[in-house]
């Protein structure tokens, strides 16, 4: 019974202290509501290590941050001057924190004409509304980003992009994770080494490269698409575009590429290693080459104003029409 009563205490002394603790690191953790009076395009500079961060825009000249910084933060630095801003989340050389440590939790507001430069290690960033440009670096963490313009480049490591309706020069990079781009316009790039790509974007210009990937896209009115890839499976669907430039290449995988009934191209087609090539869009077939296991295929529609060059080492090509 006494062995009982011991246990019971030292279960309950351990509940106790588990709470104490994360009481104390609650309330160790520095609360921040700052505001500054800025440019209307001003440059504004970002540095938050860990947690979460929402960028916003505001109605005024204005600069704020609100919110708990990271519980292992040594405090923050706010300069502003001549039309520069800067914020970081100062920590330690060396972190050794629990688990439980959520990291700093923020939301920015900011004028929609600033361009924005952020980055950060552990922490996800959800940016909206910024017009003057924006550059979201980070290392584990998702990139949610919406009705970004001017130049626009979203990098992250580890963790997934979610981009849409940006526009001007968009970037979208990403090495573990998938990358979703909806509505995007102007010039588009998008890459990623391990993870999906699904995009349906209204960019004249783009260019696609993926490694170990799947890619669905669907462009309207693209004009010049340029795409490399090694092994994965790539769908790509180019509609209101009657004379496109297309140039591609594969190591493996299947490429399939559907173009409006209209298209006007000089199309020409190449596989290195026997793989098929099937033709949609006229009755041309492919040849054999007389020596190498190789297959070709060029012709002609309309007046052959546009061009779609394809070569892949050992995957398939399909082109076809609506």
């Amino acid at each position: 019974m006494k062995a009982q009563t011991n246990l019971t205490s030292a279960l309950l002394a351990g509940v106790l202290s588990l709470i104490l603790t994360l009481d104390a690191s609650a309330q160790s953790q520095q609360s921040i509501d700052e505001t500054r009076q800025v440019s209307a395009n001003e440059k504004i500079t970002l540095e938050v290590m860990r947690g979460e961060v929402r960028i916003r825009t505001g109605s005024d000249n204005t600069f704020s941050v609100r919110g708990q910084l990271d519980e292992l933060a040594e405090g923050f630095e706010l300069e502003s001057d001549n039309g520069f801003t800067r914020f970081e989340v100062v920590m330690p050389r060396s972190i050794r924190g629990s688990r439980n440590e959520q990291g700093s939790d923020l939301e920015i507001v900011l004028p929609a004409n600033s361009d924005v430069e952020f980055t950060g290690v552990n922490v996800a960033v959800d940016v909206a509304g910024v017009l003057g440009g924006a550059s979201i670096t980070t290392v584990n963490g998702d990139i949610v980003a919406s009705d970004l313009g001017g130049v626009i480049a979203l990098k992250t490591v580890n963790g997934p992009i979610n981009s849409s309706n940006n526009r001007g020069r968009v970037s979208l990079q990403t090495v573990n994770g998938e990358i979703t781009d909806n509505g995007s316009s102007g010039r588009l790039e998008v890459g990623t080494v391990n993870g999906a790509m699904d995009i349906n974007s209204a960019a004249e210009e783009v260019t696609l490269n993926m490694v170990n990937s799947e890619l669905q896209a669907n462009f309207d009115g693209t004009r010049t698409l340029e795409f490399n890839g090694i092994n994965g499976e790539m769908s790509i669907a180019i509609s209101n575009s009657q004379s496109p430039r297309v140039n591609g290449s594969s190591v493996s995988g299947e490429i399939e590429l559907q173009l409006d009934a209209d298209v006007d191209a000089r199309f020409d087609l190449r596989t290195n290693v026997g793989s098929r090539i099937d033709n949609g869009i006229t009755d041309d077939e492919a040849q054999r080459p007389q020596f190498g296991p190789g297959r070709s295929l060029q012709f002609i529609t309309g007046e052959g104003n546009g061009s779609v060059e394809i070569n892949t080492v050992s995957g398939s090509i399909d082109v076809l029409a609506p």
